[in-house]
């Protein structure tokens, strides 16, 4: 019998040219049953050219696989024919025209709309799908960094068995003789673990297993799950349920350890909304204020207007003092900071009863949410700016914690993980590697071979979702499609695909593959054919199911524990604790570790430390001095007798005895991107209280390593740099028509006077809320590399974008500002006059251009830039990328070499094909819009504006108008085209937002 490693060493024997005796046996082997259906499982579309036993066609089957045997391994199965354009649906396609395909980022099993720009095939850039009900047009760092995903060389490329290469068919083999004795004893012993499922066809299909097998048992792991959002929720009414929020209807915000502007499944949509209402808001001459309380900064506290950090512990008394204020007892005395703090956002809250919305975040205990859920309707938030929905994640499925205790008593006879990662995610307490051990048989599909992976006896590499059909639910439950745009590149299996197979032992090659599961799935009994091909092709079109949002649930608060609420305060609970409390807060760049293989992501600073290629142990001024620390010192976090050491980063804003810890980090799979970087928090978390640890013990080892870390200084020294102008007060921008101060330049030569074009850009800083997508759009549009973490340690960090952040006031609460920089685009700009080979020169549109094979190297222009914006490339950074990698550069972009200065250019090949394609003659300007720069696109909050400054009806024309428009270092007059939008502060708060 011919089996699938034969076939290899067959391979290998006709490579190596073993000889005449050798040949003999091609007649034998081609006419082989076992070897067609080898043939059929791993190349279904060649299958036919060994349709007859005869020794030519097996050789042009061979020779064909040996030649192409990398592109074999990229074909889907039935091939890639439904695809449905975006925008464009040219009659065929033009080599060198892109085109964009909606589909779905998925995001912890949640989606968010986005477009997928791609050329050749080729998937090169991402954008947010302006259309999604729910994402409108927004994207986030992680969608963003997807398109490198696709092309990463750490994802798994080969089916592994007991960690050697083996094939689909021997896996299907191995399986098929397992499928019979699971229906027998009705999937008993039988463990399925995913990741959250929102996709309704895999709802369906884990529904359709588990009838199939009564007995088997679903556990959902990850890393930052939503089980306590779901738990506080069923404690206040009685069932799991959705919260969502109106901000537009809100007046007023209370966020306990809330993170609706922090990265995650609703940042996009959350931080979109609420800089629209606040935008909103302030037109109306008023101002949405925000008030937070957290026990670590987060990007929601720091936009507070008003902000205090509190431990975590005390959460639940200060929510049940705002509780007491809601019924009508009196206030907290006191002063200090949190009294302070308590009193404002009391007053704010019962001033504006049904107008204000209190709101707890991803890490909030249960406990916190049940609090939260009862002040919302003890003011009457509830029903007006907040509404509850059926959850978006299916329910019913076991934790991690109970999969544990079933494999450690022996239940588990065979384990079955689907694009999760549970010897990483799971707590450190329930030492769940060891407990795999007891299970006989394991298998594991993802998209690397990680943890899990190492531990399993069969590793499947899974699909990309750039590769794969399917369906996702954002967070407000609209199901957005998910399409491929391009065919898988390593012979991955959709989720989808794997499922069909274990239900019922058939996989895609038997017709049961992800897009008819689809179809099967979306197609109402009874309906015609034609007639749903057409509504599914107009889906496809739009990237979404219309009207698929989840409905508004009515809801009551259950008796138990909230009964009639007191006329008085309760007396105070003591919350002092011995030893130092320790959250854990996912990472801002690499969430939970999913993706902590991206470089893009690890080079990503981090929005408050500016750390990258790490995670730090962060603790607050006040524990530092006293405890001795400084920072980069690397310190020792212990407890319940686990422990991690990393780097101490001292954290303005940090609650006094609290320390942070970043999930995503201590990776220990070798040869991957992430091996060894930073600990693994993991370790320390416990089982009950997966985000919270009281009790720990820290300590000094004696060793020091500096964090890697993008900005040094984090104020502004006096300057005005970063400007806050109150509601309703004086202008804090530029005066209006005052003389422009006399200046060295010539002015600009109009060489081309038809041109009308003058391009400008405004960003508003109150809106911006330092989320980092927009630098992550930076990089994925113009060809930057990264450079490694030490090249960073040198100052070699080549980002186009920065987001600067800054703090001013108190160490202990600090306020927080954060601020784009891209290149100004100066008028009178310095850079042109220091350099000696005229490699930076305007052109007739006011960009300031940067001509690589004219530049020498000198960095002249990067000294005479007072912004430092100019980036020069040290080494030959993109010279060692792999082929794979290769196929997501832009190729309106040029690849730069070592030696030449690099910079932003206002993404000067979108103008020129906006020219080519928007224009309605070569003389005619672009209409306004049709322009959008890389970070104004990606951006979830419209916080950048870019257009023709000379054009009084564009929108950067408007924005420049505003009172609080002004420009950076503008006493230089270097007359920059990119300028800011002071941040906004209540009118009571003239000198900026406070503690």
């Amino acid at each position: 019998m011919t089996s699938g490693s034969d076939i290899a060493a067959l391979r290998q024997k006709l490579a190596g040219g073993d000889g005449p005796r050798f040949w003999r046996s091609l007649d034998a082997v081609a006419d082989s049953p076992e070897f067609r259906d080898y043939l059929a499982a791993e190349f279904p579309s060649a299958a036919r050219l060994a349709a007859a036993p005869e020794r030519r066609g097996f050789l042009k089957l061979m020779a064909a696989s040996f030649a192409l045997g990398g592109l074999t391994a990229c074909g889907a199965e039935g091939g890639r024919d439904y695809e449905v354009p975006y925008v464009n649906q040219p009659e065929r396609i033009v080599p060198g025209t892109d085109l964009s395909y909606a589909s779905s980022a998925v995001f912890d099993g949640f989606g968010n709309g986005i477009l997928v720009t791609t050329r050749n095939g080729r998937p090169l850039k991402i954008e947010g799908n302006p259309d999604h009900p729910w994402s409108r047009g927004g994207t986030d760092v992680l969608a963003q960094a997807s398109v490198l995903g696709l092309y990463d060389p750490f994802r798994s490329q080969a089916v592994q068995h007991l960690g050697r290469p083996s094939s689909w068919a021997a896996f299907r083999t191995a399986l098929q003789a397992q499928i019979p004795a699971w229906r027998e004893a009705g999937g008993a012993g039988v463990a399925l673990v995913t990741g959250p499922v929102t996709s309704p066809t895999v709802a369906a299909q884990i529904a359709r297993m588990r009838a199939a097998y009564p007995e088997l048992r679903w556990y959902v792991g990850a890393g930052a799950g939503r089980d306590a959002i779901y738990e506080g929720a069923r404690r206040a009414y009685g069932r799991p349920l959705e919260t969502r929020s109106d901000f537009d209807r809100a007046r007023t915000i209370v966020s306990l350890d809330g993170d609706f502007l922090d990265l995650g499944p609703g940042q996009v949509g959350l931080s979109g909304r609420w800089s629209a209402a606040r935008r909103a808001a302030y037109a109306e001459g008023r101002l949405l204020t925000l008030h937070a309380a957290a026990p670590t900064p987060t990007l929601t506290s720091a936009k507070a207007d008003h902000g205090v950090p509190v431990p975590a512990g005390r959460l639940e008394d200060l929510a049940r003092d705002l509780l007491a204020v809601a019924a009508g007892a009196g206030a907290a005395a006191g002063d200090d900071p949190v009294s302070r703090w308590t009193r404002r956002a009391a007053k704010a809250l019962t001033e504006a009863r049904g107008a204000g919305i209190v709101t707890a975040g991803l890490t909030a205990s249960p406990d916190l949410h049940a609090l939260v859920h009862r002040l919302n309707g003890a003011l009457g938030n509830t029903g007006a700016t907040l509404r509850h929905t059926m959850p978006v994640a299916e329910q019913g499925a076991g934790t991690l914690a109970d999969l544990a205790e079933a494999m450690e008593r022996g239940a588990v006879k065979a384990l079955i993980v689907l694009g999760a990662n549970p010897v990483y995610d799971a707590p450190g307490a329930l030492d769940f590697a060891a407990r795999m051990e007891r299970v006989p048989l394991k298998i594991h599909a993802g998209l690397y071979y990680d943890e899990t992976g190492a531990h399993a006896d069969w590793h499947l590499p899974a699909a990309h979702p750039l590769e794969s059909w399917g369906d996702v639910r954002s967070l407000d439950g609209t199901v957005g499609l998910i399409q491929p745009t391009v065919a898988p590149l390593y012979n991955g299996r959709t989720l989808q695909d794997m499922l069909a197979f274990l239900t019922d032992g058939r996989g895609g090659e038997e017709g049961a593959d992800a897009l008819a599961l689809l179809k099967a799935r979306w197609r109402t009994e009874g309906e015609d054919a034609a007639a749903f091909e057409a509504r599914f092709s107009d889906a496809l079109r739009r990237g979404f199911w219309p009207d698929s949002a989840a409905a508004a649930e009515d809801v009551a608060l259950t008796q138990e524990g909230g009964g009639p609420q007191p006329s008085a305060r309760p007396p105070a609970r003591s919350s002092a604790e011995p030893g130092i409390e320790v959250v854990f807060r996912p990472d801002p760049t690499v969430w939970d570790g999913t993706h902590a293989d991206l470089a893009w992501l690890q080079e990503l600073p981090k929005p408050l430390t500016k750390v990258v290629w790490e995670n730090v142990i962060a603790l607050s001024p006040h524990l530092a001095e006293r405890e001795g620390i400084a920072t980069g010192d690397i310190v020792r976090v212990e407890a319940e007798g686990r422990a991690v050491e990393g780097a101490a980063w001292i954290q303005p804003g940090q609650a006094a005895d609290t320390v942070t810890l970043s999930l995503g980090y201590g990776r220990s799979v070798p040869d991957h991107l992430s091996s060894g970087l930073g600990y693994d928090a993991a370790a320390l978390r416990p089982t009950g209280t997966p985000w919270r640890l009281s009790g720990a013990r820290l300590t000094k080892t004696g060793r020091r390593r500096m964090p890697a870390t993008t900005q040094h200084l984090g104020t502004m020294e006096g300057q005005d740099i970063v400007r806050v102008q109150a509601v309703g007060a004086a202008p804090v921008g530029d005066p209006r028509g005052a003389p422009a101060p006399a200046s060295f330049y010539p002015p600009p030569e109009n060489q081309d006077r038809w041109v009308a074009a003058q391009w400008g850009m405004a960003i508003d800083l109150d809106a911006c809320t330092g989320c980092n997508a927009c630098v992550t759009a930076c990089q994925a549009e113009n060809n930057i590399p990264v450079v490694g973490r030490t090249e960073v340690e040198l100052g070699r960090w080549m980002g186009w974008l920065r987001v600067d952040r800054y703090y001013a006031g108190g160490l202990d609460a600090p306020t927080t500002h954060f601020q784009p920089v891209p290149c100004m685009h100066c008028e009178q700009a310095p850079c042109e006059v220091g350099c000696p080979v005229e490699a930076t020169l305007h052109d007739s549109e006011g960009l300031n251009l940067q001509v690589y094979n004219r530049c020498v190297g000198t960095r002249t222009c990067q000294s005479y830039c007072p912004y430092k914006v100019r980036r020069f490339n040290y080494l030959d950074y993109t010279g060692g990328m792999t082929p794979v990698q290769q196929q997501q550069r832009n190729p309106e972009v040029t690849v730069r070499a070592r030696g030449v200065m690099e910079k932003c250019t206002y993404c000067i090949q979108r103008i020129t094909a906006a020219r080519i394609t928007s224009a309605k003659d070569a003389h005619a300007p672009i209409p306004d819009g049709a322009v959008e720069t890389a970070c104004q696109g990606a951006c979830p909050t419209r916080a950048i504006t870019f257009g023709n400054v000379a054009d009084p009806g564009s929108q950067v024309s408007a924005a420049r108008k505003d009172t609080r428009e002004y420009a950076l270092l503008g006493h230089l007059n270097t007359r920059p085209r990119t300028t800011y939008l002071a941040g906004l502060a209540p009118a009571s708060d003239p000198a900026g937002r406070e503690g």
